[in-house]
């Protein structure tokens, strides 16, 4: 645990930092996140719901105590039986598959050594930069260069999706999570008149870089029944919204986004996941109103109202609407000017004005800032096209299949290159 050498702990357990876990099977990052751990928390708690890799004895040789936590599918139960056994102090939440960077670690511990947690007690927010291989899920940023909270072996992937939930909070009686799924400390913590402060410190999740479709599908089942017990919750429908997006079954998306805004018409979230499923199903009408709403929202934050903004470009654009894109795209990147999947949009509207030498300009930084997406290579290959130089649209298809083997309009553009034009190349 915490190097007792390096901390005079006159101030009491109100500042002490313990480390909750619940862990089923967390394999060798589980002994990173402990190795890392156990230099500043001064416990660590693990509940243990049926690993059979031998979590449970790595969580012990790091010196947490172990917990056998019979698991019921209920993720709030389990984390709340390992809340029984914490001291008072700090509590800090993370899972297997997540990690803090060493300058993070030490810059927590510090603020935790300066904080009581009985006399001045918050909760702290913490956003969670959720890795993906593939930079095609709304909301994905590259990882920033330089990255002040980088991990010593660097990003796993080339950007992530933030989320943002409460990670650390005090330990008291009248503090538990709530949710079978995606559960939460905060409706305890605003029933305990805490307050909620951002934290600048991110944690690292590695837990959705590999799609594991049985368990997108067990998250389905128990957003649903969430969604049974919790039929007036408008987060618990936003839940069951996106575990049913990542199932591609877009039309119970739909329905559950439809739901949640009956009860909460101005929550961001739901209207873009709405909009964005009424895109997919070509109810681009529908989708368009409530990403006005989105923009124009005083809930929203900047970057989800740049996100509305985007979508309803690649409204206008997707339905003819050529005109009514440009005021979109701009305003999206006055609100999100990082954000390379618009930057691909604004080199669109380009290419669809005629304006090549923009268009192309555009497109080489959306590329360089999206390498893993076929969508920049292909628009710069088809701008090639258009303009007879036929090896570099050749490259550029080329590329977009590298990136993505089933792009078949990068295919069917290649066959488009003259066979006298290849046989030259």
């Amino acid at each position: 645990m915490h190097d007792q050498a390096n901390k005079d702990y006159r101030d009491g357990p109100n500042r002490s930092l313990t480390l909750a876990m619940i862990v089923r099977d967390g394999g060798q990052n589980l002994a990173c996140l402990l190795k890392e751990a156990g230099s500043w928390t001064d416990a660590i708690i693990v509940g243990d719901t049926g690993s059979t890799d031998g979590s449970a004895a790595t969580a012990r040789n790091a010196g947490a105590l172990v917990l056998d936590i019979p698991w019921h599918d209920d993720f709030a139960a389990a984390r709340n039986a390992v809340l029984e056994a914490c001291p008072a102090g700090w509590i800090l939440v993370l899972d297997d598959d997540e990690l803090l960077s060493p300058a993070d670690w030490a810059q927590l511990r510090a603020w935790c050594d300066t904080h009581d947690a009985v006399t001045a007690p918050v909760g702290l927010v913490f956003a969670t930069r959720n890795y993906l291989s593939r930079p095609d899920r709304r909301g994905w940023r590259p990882v920033p260069v330089p990255d002040p909270h980088a991990l010593p072996t660097g990003a796993p992937a080339d950007g992530y999706v933030a989320s943002r939930k409460v990670r650390l909070f005090p330990a008291r009686a009248d503090v538990r999570f709530q949710g079978i799924l995606h559960e939460t400390v905060e409706a305890d913590l605003a029933s305990a008149g805490i307050d909620l402060h951002a934290a600048p410190w991110p944690v690292h999740h590695f837990g959705m870089l590999n799609e594991d479709p049985a368990k997108a599908h067990h998250y389905l089942e128990m957003a649903r029944r969430k969604t049974a017990r919790m039929p007036r919750n408008a987060r618990a429908w936003s839940e069951l919204a996106d575990c049913a997006v990542a199932c591609n079954r877009d039309a119970e998306a739909l329905g559950a986004a439809e739901c949640g805004l009956a009860l909460d018409p101005d929550d961001p979230d739901l209207g873009l996941t709405g909009a964005e499923v009424m895109r997919r199903l070509s109810r681009t009408d529908t989708a368009d109103r409530l990403l006005s709403r989105v923009v124009e929202s005083t809930r929203a934050v900047r970057h989800q109202r740049a996100t509305a903004a985007h979508l309803r470009a690649r409204i206008a654009l997707e339905t003819n609407r050529t005109a009514e894109a440009g005021p979109h795209i701009l305003q999206a990147l006055r609100l999100d000017p990082g954000d390379p999947h618009a930057l691909n949009t604004l080199g669109v509207w380009h290419l669809l004005r005629g304006d090549n030498t923009r268009a192309e300009h555009v497109l080489r930084r959306a590329a360089a800032r999206l390498p893993g997406s076929a969508e920049p290579r292909l628009n710069l290959g088809r701008l090639h096209l258009r303009e007879g130089r036929w090896e570099q649209a050749r490259l550029w298809l080329e590329g977009a299949l590298q990136v993505d083997p089933d792009c078949d309009k990068a295919r069917e553009a290649l066959s488009r290159i003259p066979r006298s034009a290849q046989e030259t190349v």
